[in-house]
């Protein structure tokens, strides 16, 4: 009854709590819903927020990583700006807008036809007749006496005059138009006649020539820098010299006529109060705010670079295979920060249904599961009333059964012991006596296997280790030979000396005593032999104890050890075990933080091994 009060008791408060739980719980359950929603919001917002910041810093490491390239582009007119944006002080730089000159009359051709034939001598003595001082006429003498010395097949008057002109062009300006027609009739002549070196031809026509006082650019970014005082025809016919030019000394030229080729970049609008990263150009642009009066930007496609973000978010497994992050995708002028980006999934809408759904199922089975738990605490109460009892009947029967048990066979023990001494002389007696001191002791070990099986199973016996050396352990297994074996048996072993145990020593002996008893049980031979061996290790001890005895079948290696559990060896030998040996000696080890297993088995025998642990390891 005293069992039975704290049981009632538990049960009242419970069904308290529980009825005043079931008053407050639709208000949880409403609570729940608004935070199951409110974080599928917040979930949104986060992953909105992210690929804005995604999406600012993406589009800032790109300008910042195609800066020097703007600036390079911006000097260079060979490298390709049309994806480019520079303004310098209200110009724009980049993309490069000069194109030729429709208007403009035709020059360069006509005049380096004059200059590449005999009529250069004319032109000459024109110009000198009108100025003898204009450095175009001092350009024209020389071109004079290039011609003379190649023409005399002279190579160091032709080396001399060359470096000459150079010197002249360094030293004097002149109008581009002539300047290029002229240089480009002299590398003409020098490559019909004289074959020139790789090292001028591309100095001149691309690369450029540092001078004592300034550079000389190659004609190929002198032309794509001056494009606009040429007319078309001038051009083309410039760049395909130039390219014929280039060809037989293999100076690059791809991208001069790449240059020449494209068409003019668009004149760019930047937006007004431009104090942010900005979209512009209808949405094609990203710029930034000056630095030192320059403005930087560069050519993007929103929808790609949404895409993009997209993919990384998937990678990231921030966002599903269908989710996509999407935003405004053409604008004439428009802060980065104000794109508005959104996550459009078709994940969120099912998730909203789905916390309506469950508050719904929720409210509707609230009294369905106050009715379900009453009845359940009280099948529980009821189930555990009588499988308590049970458990008590179980156990009073056993330890009374065992106690009643110990008295008589120690009383017949001690008669039969008494019976054997005075009949020793007696041939008519045999050795009955022996035997029935043989059986009470199998019983009696019976009797102490049921009770230590019981106290262990119920956790009534608490190990209380000590420091016991297994060779003590043995040879008392030794002397009691006469309790465990039921046959003539030898126990074979090593030197123990050095090994010691950790354990509770009763526990211990009662472990080994049935594994000796199991080990003469399921055995043919004469005798029975059990060996003992074992070794010291860092963790603890591990201890081997085989027989030679009849061994297991391969499947019952692990259900030996189960309660109550009887090998079938046991029709081979004629014994019949209680099925509680080696399941006691599991318990023991497991009580003392080891294992046992069946290491070995086999026709001639088993070997079991025990693992004992130090303390702490």
């Amino acid at each position: 009854m005293s069992r039975r009060v704290p049981i009632a008791i538990g049960l009242v408060i419970a069904s308290l709590v529980l009825v005043t739980g079931l008053i407050h719980l639709q208000g949880i359950f409403l609570d729940e819903r608004d935070d199951a929603l409110g974080a599928i919001d917040a979930r949104r917002r986060a992953l909105e927020q992210y690929a804005q910041k995604e999406l600012e810093q993406r589009l800032a490491d790109q300008l910042d990583e195609t800066r020097p390239t703007i600036d390079r582009a911006a000097a260079d007119p060979l490298i390709p700006a049309s994806k480019m944006w520079l303004v310098d002080r209200g110009e724009q730089i980049l993309p490069r807008t000069a194109r030729p000159d429709p208007s403009a009359q035709d020059f360069v051709g006509p005049l380096y036809a004059q200059l590449a034939s005999n009529a250069s001598a004319a032109l000459y003595r024109a110009a000198e007749a009108q100025d003898p001082t204009d450095p175009w006429t001092e350009r024209l003498r020389l071109l004079e006496e290039l011609k003379a010395s190649l023409a005399a097949g002279d190579a160091s008057g032709t080396e001399q005059i060359v470096r000459t002109i150079l010197s002249h062009r360094a030293a004097y300006v002149i109008t581009t138009k002539r300047d290029l027609a002229f240089t480009t009739a002299m590398l003409a002549l020098l490559e019909e006649r004289a074959r020139p070196a790789r090292t001028l031809m591309e100095s001149l026509l691309r690369d450029g020539l540092q001078g004592r006082v300034s550079r000389l650019e190659g004609m190929q970014r002198t032309l794509l820098r001056e494009l606009p005082r040429f007319s078309p025809s001038d051009v083309t016919f410039l760049r395909d010299r130039i390219v014929a030019l280039s060809e037989p000394h293999n100076v690059l030229y791809a991208d001069f006529v790449a240059r020449i080729d494209e068409p003019a970049g668009e004149v760019l609008a930047l937006p007004d109060n431009l104090s942010e990263p900005s979209f512009a150009g209808d949405g094609r642009w990203y710029v930034e705010p000056p630095r030192n009066q320059r403005v930087y930007g560069i050519a993007i496609t929103i929808p790609a670079v949404l895409d993009e973000i997209t993919s990384t978010m998937r990678e990231r497994s921030l966002l599903g295979p269908e989710d996509e992050v999407k935003g405004q995708t053409r604008a004439t002028t428009l802060p980065v920060s104000a794109i508005g980006l959104v996550i459009d999934s078709p994940t969120w809408a099912p998730a909203v249904d789905a916390v309506h759904r469950r508050y719904r199922l929720k409210a509707a089975l609230e009294v369905a599961i106050a009715i379900l738990v009453f009845g359940v605490m009280g099948l529980g109460l009821t189930i555990y009333r009588r499988r308590h009892r049970f458990l008590e009947l179980k156990s009073e029967f056993v330890s009374a059964v065992s106690h009643e048990l110990r008295t008589p066979l120690a009383s017949i023990r001690l008669m039969a012991e008494t019976l054997e001494r005075r009949t020793k002389d007696l041939p008519k007696a045999k050795d009955y006596p022996t035997r029935i001191i043989r059986d009470v002791d199998a019983l009696a070990l019976l009797v102490e296997n049921i009770l230590s099986f019981d106290r262990l199973t119920r956790g009534r016996w608490t190990p209380k280790p000590a420091t016991l050396g297994l060779a003590s352990v043995v040879e008392r297994l030794e002397l009691e030979r006469d309790i465990w074996a039921r046959r003539s048996a030898e126990v074979h072993h090593g030197d123990l000396s050095a090994v010691e145990l950790v354990a509770d020593p009763d526990l211990v002996q009662l472990l080994f005593t049935n594994l000796a008893r199991n080990a003469t049980q399921y055995c043919e031979r004469s005798p029975a032999v059990v060996t003992v061996s074992a070794e010291v290790t860092p963790t603890g001890a591990v201890v081997r104890v085989g027989d030679n005895g009849i061994g297991m079948p391969e499947g019952e290696r692990e259900n030996v050890f189960d309660d109550f559990y009887r090998s079938g060896g046991a029709k081979k030998t004629g014994e019949r075990g209680s099925g509680l040996g080696l399941s006691i000696c599991r318990k023991i080890m497991e009580a003392h933080g080891g294992s046992i297993r069946v290491a070995e088995t086999g026709p001639e025998g088993t070997t079991f091994e025990l693992i004992f642990p130090n303390p702490g390891s």
